[in-house]
């Protein structure tokens, strides 16, 4: 029988398809319908399939960096252990405070756009004026219900996340069929083709395509708390990656098709600035039931996203608390062994992120800035990781896995940042704060980094991240 501490997570409570849950709620495909497109088209315009497209793929690559590297390591630390296995403790806190970063701007971006751009959208559909403070509260739900519910445990949260996070996909994949079927487009590839946005406004829509995988590795902070042998954890945590990205990039990328014929593809131009587009198109196809179930499923998915962030991010801070490189009290579970003051920690952090970027650029903006940044501490960390995948590699010296271990997360890693630098250049105010943002965030990131560290050995900075009750798996 494992030996449980005071401070320990709960064990063998998460199954496969908990992991599955808690990857697809990450990812908030609904959520992503109604608010990701719908910024991703004022870029990509007609080509907003194919943004999602190059992303779905784009992360279907990176996904085998997660895919070996879990395999043999499973932890609360997630990315963070990652990282420490094939670099060290340096760049492991690095990727761990990235994670936190874009977890946490996610978290509060989400409610921004829902509070103060989709939910008044809808109103004002139905003849209703929602009051300007109306987003303001928006936030402090969104983030509040999740973060009552990260605090009872994982048990709660996983059963939650179960509930709503397949019928999501199954509702999204099957009102597309029904809205291409009945489209009838005239020029079915056209959305397809670069055309006249070129590669520039593909890639700036990739940077909301992208954003809506954001959680595909959420479930990776779960690794003490997955059911099965230590050897098999990590396996799971791989496996259930493909399955989730598989599903989300499916469901996406027909509903990015969807909305484009539904909209018609020489108006698209009007849909960024339309109100509730998504909505309109789900009525005018499917009727207000299919639109009812468009709207309650994403208020539905922007709770649930934040459930899963707050549960990932809140792990990983726990992880870099017991490896102390933080205050441990952040270590510190309550009755439900769940990290209470982490959890609580980064709800806060959420919301003020939430209500500060709101009132300074307004909700629209604001939510286009955050996922930008969001973007930037995504390809950091994942940076760090294809390193860390391509050190692995060349210690191994076995050259028959040179295409998953070196060659992938190699051109992964390149396209990662073509599609920021295409993103943030030439400058784009207010765009191009996000560029700011994260340089604010990840410079005193490193200088903290390279104190704490100072003095940690080789082979204890190779070990973070993980349960350290006996030697763990190389």
């Amino acid at each position: 029988m494992e030996d449980v501490r005071p401070n320990d997570l709960t064990p063998n409570v998460v199954g496969f398809w908990g992991l599955v849950s808690q990857s697809l709620a990450g990812m908030a495909p609904t959520c992503d319908v109604v608010a990701f497109m719908t910024a991703g088209a004022a870029f990509a315009l007609v080509a907003l399939p194919l943004s999602y497209l190059w992303a779905f793929g784009l992360m279907f690559i990176e996904v085998n960096t997660l895919y070996h590297l879990s395999k043999n390591r499973a932890g609360a630390g997630g990315y963070y252990s990652y990282v420490s296995s094939g670099l060290g403790p340096g760049a492991a806190l690095v990727t761990g405070f990235m994670v936190s970063f874009y977890q946490v701007f996610s978290m509060a971006g989400i409610p921004v756009y829902v509070g103060g751009v989709f939910l008044p959208g809808l109103a004002h559909h139905v003849g209703l004026t929602l009051p300007s403070w109306f987003w303001i509260v928006a936030v402090l739900f969104f983030i509040g219900v999740p973060w009552m519910l990260g605090i009872m445990g994982i048990g709660p949260s996983i059963r939650v996340l179960a509930t709503t996070s397949l019928t999501e996909i199954i509702f999204l994949i099957a009102a597309s069929l029904i809205i291409i079927t009945r489209a009838h487009s005239g020029h079915p590839f056209k959305p397809f083709h670069v055309g006249k946005v070129g590669y520039k406004g593909v890639a700036r829509g990739m940077i909301f395509a992208i954003t809506s995988f954001i959680g595909i590795g959420s479930h990776a902070s779960l690794g003490e708390e997955t059911k099965g042998v230590q050897t098999q954890k990590g396996r799971l945590i791989g496996k259930a990656a493909l399955v989730s990205l598989t599903l989300v990039g499916a469901a996406l990328t027909m509903s990015a098709y969807a909305l484009t014929v539904g909209w018609g593809e020489n108006k698209m131009g009007s849909f960024a600035t339309a109100r509730a587009p998504g909505v309109t198109v789900f009525l005018h196809y499917l009727g207000p039931i299919g639109a009812v179930a468009l709207v309650v499923l994403a208020i539905n998915s922007a709770l649930m996203d934040s459930l899963a962030l707050l549960t990932s991010s809140s792990r990983v801070l726990y992880a870099i608390g017991r490896d102390e490189l933080i205050s441990a009290r952040f270590a510190q579970v309550n009755g439900s062994r769940a990290p209470a003051k982490s959890v609580t920690l980064l709800a806060m952090l959420a919301v003020a992120v939430g209500l500060g970027t709101g009132l300074w650029l307004g909700p629209g903006e604001a939510f286009n800035v955050m996922t930008t940044a969001v973007l930037f501490g995504l390809v950091t960390a994942h940076t760090l990781m294809n390193i860390s995948l391509m050190r692995l590699f060349r210690d191994e010296k076995k050259p028959a896995h040179a295409v998953q271990h070196f060659v992938l997360p190699f051109l992964a890693t390149g396209l990662f940042w073509w599609v920021l630098y295409e993103s943030v250049w030439p400058i784009n105010l207010p765009l191009s704060w996000s560029v700011v943002i994260w340089a604010a965030v990840l410079i005193p990131v490193i200088v903290y980094v390279l104190v704490v560290i100072r003095g940690m050995g080789s082979a204890e900075g190779r070990q973070l991240g993980i349960r350290k009750t006996q030697p763990p798996v190389i």
